[in-house]
């Protein structure tokens, strides 16, 4: 802020100062008409919020496509159409004739499901879904414990090769006398209904009139936060829900037996058609609810946060809330000449204020920084002092020395010593 010395010395500098009696002012650029002369133009002090903002163009649609990739040998038999709604537990496509299913999670299955004792997030994945489809999973071994994965029998894969005569991983013999069917030494339930509980187990003794198996030659693993471990009883979850699907009762999940989805998705197109081979691109899906993606130049992306709140206007005039729900991290140019740029994915909160809509061009308005009850006037009321630094002219003629903040929408965040809410302040004409 400037002194009151710097101030009066203003007020006396001549052309380029304001002369009381009457007379011109300097603002750096010209003249104004003194507050004395009645064509002088005045606006208010005012208390209110300013927040600066951006309008960017964006496109209203369902926002990025997934591109799902099938795997493993078979051809396809079966996808789902155009606009078709997939949820957890549901057919994405089948492969000789054989369903494969949507499950959620945010780690695509790595590997085969197989052994007793498997730790690791993926089996968290698979342990999850059954329980979200109603499946019992048995206990889990709590984080911090540690489990001995047992060697995986030899055994058909859960795909096609399913119903082969070798034992699938995990399946007991059948009639084998004093084998423990449950990790606790305790007849497993499914066992008893035909499907075959008591895989494998870690303290399994030996059947009657024969010798000990060989030990175990896998290390502990131990259990951390965010692992499941494929226990028998789990295993026999797995049996019963492929059971349910239609798909071989194996106990046994390859990766390109599921399609790992972060939730509900919406087919927006086919890849490929009835009869290709499974291993390639089949489809393009994408969220259910309406979004909105905002391309933006990397430089200046720094300033859009998830979880931001927007301003979305739609093609009718009307506006709608919305939150920033991405920022992509790959920037990428359209063309040799432009920036990079990368896509902001905006949802809405509340989806009947677009329902109307199916796609096309929208604004959306970022919010930046806000300050709240401040003084405000107009940018246009500003006047650059000679020594550095901004004022305002009161209506009656007093110069006042102000110190600037936000600037937003043609308003400026002041404060001074002398100027209060509802003060008339001169601006240009």
């Amino acid at each position: 802020m400037a002194t009151g010395a710097a101030v009066a010395a203003l007020l006396v500098a001549g052309s380029a100062a304001v002369a009381l009696s009457g007379g011109g002012f300097g603002d750096g650029s010209g003249t104004r008409t003194a507050a004395s002369d009645p064509s002088a133009r005045t606006a208010r002090v005012i208390r209110t919020d300013l927040s600066n903002s951006r309008t960017l163009e964006g496109t209203l649609g369902h926002g990025a496509a997934t591109t799902v990739r099938g795997g493993g040998e078979g051809r396809i038999t079966w996808l789902p159409s155009s606009g078709t709604t997939v949820t957890r537990g549901k057919t994405l496509y089948r492969v000789d004739d054989r369903p494969v299913p949507v499950l959620y999670g945010d780690l695509p299955l790595y590997r085969t499901l197989r052994a007793v004792n498997t730790v690791g997030r993926d089996v968290r994945v698979l342990a999850d879904n059954l329980l979200a489809l109603g499946y019992a999973i048995g206990p889990q071994p709590a984080p911090g414990r540690t489990v001995v994965p047992m060697p995986a029998e030899p055994g058909p894969r859960s795909g096609s090769g399913a119903g082969s005569e070798d034992q699938p991983a995990g399946r007991p013999e059948k009639n084998t006398a004093g084998r423990n069917d449950a990790p606790d030494g305790k007849p497993s339930p499914e066992g008893r209904n035909g499907s075959a509980g008591g895989t494998a187990s870690t303290e399994g003794t030996a059947s009657a009139g024969q010798s000990a198996p060989a030990a175990p030659v896998s290390a502990p693993v131990r259990v951390e936060q965010g692992d499941a471990v494929l226990t028998t009883d789990l295993i026999n979850a797995v049996k019963r829900w492929q059971t349910a699907i239609g798909a071989p009762a194996t106990g046994v999940v390859d990766p390109h037996d599921v399609v790992v989805l972060t939730g509900p998705m919406r087919v927006e197109s086919l890849q490929a058609q009835v009869g290709d081979p499974a291993d390639g691109e089949l489809l393009k899906a994408t969220a259910t609810g309406k979004a909105v993606t905002v391309p933006v130049e990397a430089g200046d992306a720094g300033g859009i946060a998830r979880d931001q709140h927007v301003t979305v206007h739609l093609p009718d005039d009307s506006t709608a809330a919305g939150r920033v729900a991405s920022v992509s991290t790959a920037a990428e140019a359209e063309g040799d000449d432009s920036a990079p740029k990368v896509d902001v994915l905006v949802t809405f909160e509340d989806a009947s204020k677009v329902k109307r809509f199916d796609a096309g061009p929208v604004q959306v308005e970022f919010v930046g920084e806000t300050r709240r009850h401040v003084l405000a006037v107009p940018v246009t009321a500003l006047l650059a002092l000679r020594e550095g630094g901004y004022g305002v002219q009161l209506s009656r003629g007093r110069l006042i020395a102000v110190t600037t903040g936000l600037f937003a929408k043609g308003q400026v965040e002041v404060s001074g010593a002398g100027l209060a809410e509802g003060a008339r302040v001169v601006v240009a004409s």
